[in-house]
């Protein structure tokens, strides 16, 4: 027990969690006593060193008998009562998340200059407490668990940059390639970090689930590159996919990147949609060009056989519903036999090749339910 007016110390279990070191609250007197644990480490700190180290499980009094220095220490402080601080260190390996404070700029094969997010877990434990105590709380004056955590985690940070670099050197690496070298760069963060964290008492034992991931922007051209890639299109004529069906009114839903590829591109509108979007544009908007300055469709355009939309003279793939044009007077509407150009009956089935409005008298294709001048249903 201990000796009256003395006190004892312990560090309570459930305030450990994953907190590394625990100080004492205030300064230790002569004859108080110390409580440790299986799970942990007591080392005895005075005048920016650690003097004494209890490393069994006990409660230690402190005396000269239990910590042969105190006997100096009172002979040249004489009636001094407070001889030093306690700290308190965890045995046990110890768990935590590590994580980029800001993006990180790497130089990639495949996009340049790009900026990464990285993340992950680690897990380290105390190996030397003496050496522990005396580099982060003697030489950085680190007084909480806290600040013990965040210098494992810059380490990490900044060594697995270096990693990074040195696989893109060694091995011409880029960003898409990382996934498959993720254990490969955990074995790398282990090997430089061993020795730079054991000069701080302290030993890293695993790196797991590491994390890298690339800005917004970057990671919508990957998916637009794979897009075009999976559709057999170039650039241009994803573009113009995705341009019409981000046109109101122009039948699609205004949707993102797959919604584009789906509605033109997947249709198989191609090259044919670039030629149709500057009519589109002056339908809907009144513009007298396109984007590029292409001239708005002439007023012999043609009508879609599926829909009755407008198209450009020329036009393979319908820009409204995505149905093939085909050459015009191709065939009969009805049977398809080949007829000549200009035919107004077919010669195989005798069904006439167009229809006059009852209203306006326009021309339009057999089968049209509305007029496509007036707008009188047929």
């Amino acid at each position: 027990m201990s000796l009256i007016g003395a006190d004892t110390f312990e560090w309570e279990h459930a305030a450990k969690g994953e907190n590394v070191m625990y100080k004492v609250p205030r300064n230790v007197k002569y004859n108080d006593n110390v409580v440790v644990r299986e799970d942990e480490y007591v080392v005895f700190f005075r005048d920016g060193k650690a003097l004494h180290l209890f490393d069994r499980p006990g409660r230690y009094a402190l005396t000269s008998q239990n910590i042969p220095i105190l006997g100096t220490i009172m002979k040249k402080v004489g009636g001094v009562v407070q001889v030093g601080e306690i700290y308190y260190l965890q045995k046990r390996e110890m768990r935590g998340k590590f994580g980029t404070k800001e993006p990180l700029t790497f130089r990639d094969v495949d996009f340049g200059m790009v900026r990464l997010r990285m993340f992950g877990q680690f897990s380290y434990k105390v190996i030397d407490p003496m050496l522990c105590i005396t580099q982060f709380v003697g030489a950085k004056g680190y007084a909480n668990s806290q600040e013990i955590i965040d210098w494992a985690k810059d380490q990490i940070v900044q060594n697995l940059n270096d990693a990074l670099g040195e696989l893109k050197r060694d091995k011409g690496i880029g960003v898409a390639d990382l996934p498959a070298y993720l254990e490969e760069l955990e074995q790398v963060l282990l090997t430089r970090l061993k020795d730079e964290v054991a000069r701080y008492g302290l030993e890293v034992m695993k790196i797991v689930g590491i994390n890298i991931n690339l800005p917004d922007e970057v990671q919508e051209a990957v998916d637009a590159r794979a897009s075009m890639g999976i559709l057999g299109t170039n650039y241009m004529q994803y573009q113009a996919g995705k341009a019409i069906r981000d046109i109101p009114g122009s039948g699609g839903q205004g949707g993102g990147t797959g919604d584009a590829a789906a509605a033109g591109l997947g249709l198989g509108v191609g090259a044919g949609m670039g030629m149709a979007m500057p009519g589109m544009i002056n339908q809907q908007g009144g513009m007298q060009g396109g984007a590029q300055g292409a001239p708005p469709i002439p007023s012999q355009a043609v009508a879609c056989p599926k829909c009755n939309a407008q198209q450009a003279p020329g036009s393979k793939f319908c820009n409204s519903c995505g149905a093939p044009m085909g050459p015009a007077d191709a065939g009969c509407v009805k049977c398809q036999a080949p007829l000549a150009p200009g035919s107004q009956f077919c010669n195989q089935c005798g069904s006439a090749q167009s229809a006059a409005c009852p209203k306006c008298n326009a021309q339009l294709p057999a089968g049209s339910k509305f007029c496509n001048s007036c707008g009188a249903q047929l």
